[in-house]
């Protein structure tokens, strides 16, 4: 019988399964979601398999490398990404209450470090998970905490942040026309804790960071309706000089959005909307953590 390796966690797109045969070849699978983001990070898979990629089941794709070609493929490197990747790691889809605004199109990609809570095998909801609990204690009780506890959080969602990011598939690192790190537009003067975590993103990956601020006031939406959530925000983006954002400094690149919490993921989208209108190549989306609750605060 196959060893047979799976890279998969409740409520996430990634899916991976890794067979080691008995016969000495591989074979992999993959969910079509994540196919992309697998041959960016090894081609050495299509190098090797005489067949390549293939149609599989459920909307997988799957791909063989014979026995003889087995030592071009490092697979407990794979199986300890992949553990990362799937095991860890929450993928992001469009969720239900959004299909009817968006197309899914708008963001290639969206991770999580985690989910805000955690669970155990039933999937009641337990306590705080490390990063939904440093991402909480920095948000909201910031002034309450000592130094060494502010360094302590802030070096736990860094770290998540930044390991997330080298999952993306980006392009162009490192060159003129390369990435940029964006958190979303917020008002000048407001503390928004993901914009020091995009800032701090950038200048350790090396990629550009762009400020978009907006410049209208924006209405309290905490008791307002996805629907109406969705065209406030929509809106915004839709009007000129809304944001503070010039078209010529993402056109044609990857435009990587960070965030410390995504709950319905109505902000997310609808700003990654708004620079696909201004001419970005792919919108990515990085999160620290994902609540445990699709919808937002109503």
């Amino acid at each position: 019988m196959p060893e047979s390796t799976v890279f998969n966690r409740n409520r996430s797109a990634f899916w991976m399964r890794v067979n080691e045969n008995d016969d000495g070849s591989l074979n992999f699978f993959v969910s079509q979601d994540v196919l992309a983001v697998v041959i960016y990070h090894f081609p050495e898979l299509d190098q090797a398999s005489p067949t390549g990629w293939k149609q599989g089941k459920n909307n997988t794709k799957n791909i063989w490398v014979p026995a003889n070609r087995v030592d071009q493929i490092d697979v407990d490197e794979i199986k300890q990404w992949a553990e990362f990747a799937g095991n860890q790691c929450v993928w992001l889809k469009l969720g239900n209450q959004l299909q009817d605004h968006f197309s899914g199109s708008e963001v290639d990609h969206c991770i999580a470090g985690d989910f805000n809570f955690t669970t155990d095998g039933s999937g009641t909801i337990g306590p705080r998970s490390v990063l939904g609990e440093a991402e909480f204690q920095l948000k909201y009780h910031l002034g309450e905490l000592t130094q060494e506890k502010k360094q302590e959080y802030c070096a736990v969602m860094s770290q998540s942040l930044l390991d997330a990011f080298d999952l993306l598939p980006l392009r162009g690192i490192g060159t003129p026309a390369g990435p940029v790190v964006s958190p979303i537009p917020a008002q000048e003067g407001s503390s928004k804790l993901a914009w020091a975590f995009a800032k701090h993103v950038a200048e350790r990956k090396g990629v550009g960071f762009i400020e978009p601020r907006l410049l209208v006031q924006k209405p309290q939406m905490k008791q307002l309706t996805i629907q109406q959530k969705v065209t406030v925000w929509t809106t915004i983006y839709q009007t000129a000089n809304s944001v503070a954002l010039d078209p010529a400094s993402v056109h044609g690149r990857d435009v990587v959005i960070i965030d410390d919490l995504y709950q319905s993921g109505i902000t997310m989208w609808a700003y990654a909307k708004a620079l696909m209108g201004a001419g970005v190549r792919n919108v990515f989306g990085l999160v620290c953590v994902k609540s445990m609750r699709d919808s937002d605060n109503q």
